[in-house]
């Protein structure tokens, strides 16, 4: 669990990190096979990825996208997965639960337009990059649209 998951402060596993990370290269084949595109196990993260963990685990996926540590399958999953996200959030009237957003609140809060879209890509995962790039594409289709009713 320790090297799929990340140690528990309050609870650790092994002796100490070098028993931690003998373990890790002993188990690494196998707890790598079960891994979907876009998502590593925390010992990969600890101890051979060429990038920090995030600090959102979200934007795991995006961050092994961005550094090029996916394979072509993998990004064409993900791909299909975030494009889907990036076109639900451009919906008329796109909302997002964000949850409670205190401790006291008894019912959850909702937000609309751009802070909506922001978030849901956000939780979604969705690369910064892809998020440019598609926000570009619709504009340049808008306007040639709107040049072509003219």
């Amino acid at each position: 669990m320790s090297l799929r998951y990340g140690e528990l402060a309050e609870r650790p596993a092994f002796a100490g990190e070098e028993e931690r990370r003998a373990a890790w290269f002993h188990h690494r084949d196998r707890l790598l096979q079960h891994c979907s595109h876009g998502r590593r196990p925390a010992g990969w993260w600890d101890f051979e990825s060429p990038v920090p963990y995030p600090r959102d685990g979200d934007y795991a996926a995006a961050a092994l996208f961005e550094a090029g540590l996916l394979t072509e399958g993998g990004i064409a999953e993900l791909m299909a997965r975030w494009r889907e996200d990036f076109e639900r959030a451009q919906a008329p009237g796109f909302t997002y639960c964000a949850g409670f957003a205190r401790p006291s609140d008894t019912t959850a809060t909702w937000l609309e337009g751009e802070p909506a879209k922001r978030a849901h890509l956000k939780w979604a995962g969705v690369p910064r990059s892809l998020i440019r790039k598609w926000t570009a594409e619709r504009r340049r289709r808008h306007r040639t649209v709107v040049r072509v009713v003219r």
